[in-house]
């Protein structure tokens, strides 16, 4: 195949070439999107996005419906022969909108592009066969073998699903399974240094862009679809900064004061550090840590853009942090780096690449982290754990464990800090859970420590 030098020319052969490269280097859809997709028309670029994360989206499904036609394996083929099928899968299985005939013929013309004339023949006879039969898969059966009905249904790792079935009825885990594959809406969150949630939306408005307040996390702003919130010159000149709402629940329930030192020690790509910057009044100190130059350039860039002065960005494991370079902070935070399984719905490929082993090795560094902020935290001090996950390994597990090794540590009860509107909906206990299924929110998990004086 000689796919990987031809410039795409459609929004289908775009999405093939980023999913050629998702799978070959490993590369996350955002990232390479953009290098495929800036020539072409808007509407086809927005065709070619949905294409490419619908088919992640499902990945699992489309392989089990492509194996049941197909003569060879399709983990036998080339990947942009694989790639192929799997795109053109996808429009026959969820995009009634595309009529089958001509998802089946687009297929054959990027296979006489990228192949020969075999490839096209069976491109041809594969999809028509499946187009064919889409009404009527045979699916596991829910009663009988619920982990894999549920896994092919709603394109979970069946790993994943059977984990939740242990901790969750069927129709609860049924319920989280649908909402892991639902769309979330693109959320912003003013800069409330340069101006209100009434002041930003007004802008917006008289520029034309519509924005409607959260209904789950006050100050945020839900940004309309199919517009990029980069793109303005309101993003550019600090105004607003894009965040999911779970995330943006993080900083506030470390109830910075202006006078703080706070020190976030795993700060990329600064979302949660710029946070704390504008609910701190843009004073008191923020040492943003970073271990990998490339991440913390991301800090700066945030920093710069929102014109902060209190974040001092360091490039350090945040595991190792010299005493030397930053006083002793009245408060941390520990945003760690996790499996990421609590927002699949915003980035499928997490839950492709994730395996369950990863959860322990994971924790280790949690703690590791953790631990190194006991020792640098001063008598009375503040510290927030929040993670991108609502798997035990990385949660409650981990709260266990350091309320264990440190018992000058006291665990503190969150609920009366969070908004009003997802107080009743939250599990019991001093940690906060959300999920998507029941608050409309990616999974997050987030927990707070005082040290004893």
């Amino acid at each position: 195949m000689t796919g990987s030098v031809k410039q795409p020319r459609s929004a289908r052969e775009a999405a093939l070439h980023a999913l050629v490269r998702y799978e070959q280097d490993l590369a996350y859809l955002n990232l390479a999107l953009p290098a495929v997709v800036d020539h072409l028309p808007e509407d086809e670029r927005a065709l070619a996005v949905y294409l490419a994360g619908g088919t992640i989206q499902r990945l699992n499904t489309i392989d089990w419906a492509l194996n049941l036609y197909s003569r060879r394996p399709i983990d036998s083929m080339t990947p942009w022969v694989r790639n192929l099928l799997r795109l053109s899968a996808y429009q026959l299985l969820y995009m009634e909108r595309i009529p089958a005939y001509a998802a089946v013929n687009e297929a054959v013309k990027l296979a006489r592009r990228y192949g020969h004339r075999g490839v096209a023949g069976l491109a041809n006879a594969l999809l028509r066969r499946l187009s064919a039969e889409t009404g009527d898969l045979p699916w596991p059966e829910r009663g009988k073998a619920a982990e894999k009905y549920l896994a092919l249904k709603y394109s979970i790792p069946e790993w994943l699903v059977v984990r939740m079935l242990k901790r969750y009825s069927l129709e609860e885990t049924e319920s989280w399974a649908q909402a892991s594959n639902l769309k979330p809406p693109v959320s912003i969150r003013p800069n409330r240094l340069e101006n209100s949630p009434e002041e930003l939306q007004d802008k917006l408005a008289a520029a034309g862009i519509e924005t409607i307040p959260s209904a789950t996390v006050p100050g945020m702003l839900i940004y309309p679809g199919g517009s990029d919130p980069a793109g303005t010159e309101f993003f550019r000149s600090g105004l607003y900064t894009i965040q999911g709402e779970s995330s943006a629940l993080v900083a506030p329930l470390l109830d910075p004061n202006p006078e703080d030192t706070v020190i976030d020690l795993c700060s990329a790509p600064g979302g949660k550090t710029t946070h704390l910057a504008e609910l701190m009044d843009d004073r008191g100190q923020i040492f943003a840590v970073e271990m990998q130059k490339s991440r913390l350039q991301l800090i700066e860039k945030a920093v710069a853009r929102l014109n902060l002065q209190s974040v001092q960005p360091i490039l350090a494991d945040g595991r190792k942090v010299d005493r030397d370079k930053v006083p002793v902070p009245t408060a941390i935070l520990v945003d760690a780096p996790c499996s990421g399984l609590g927002v699949i719905r915003r980035l499928p490929e997490i839950k492709w690449r994730r395996k369950e082993a990863d959860l322990q090795e994971l924790q280790t560094l949690q703690l590791e982290l953790l631990d190194a902020a006991a020792h640098i935290l001063l008598p009375g001090g503040k510290l927030l754990y929040s993670v991108c996950t609502t798997e035990p390994e990385e949660t409650s597990h981990v709260i266990e464990e350091f309320s264990r090794r440190h018992p000058d540590f006291e665990l503190e009860n969150l609920h009366p800090l969070i908004p009003g509107s997802l107080q009743a909906k939250l599990e019991t206990g001093p940690a906060i859970t959300t999920w998507p299924h029941r608050h409309k929110l990616d999974g997050f998990f987030i927990a707070r420590w005082r040290k004893n004086s």
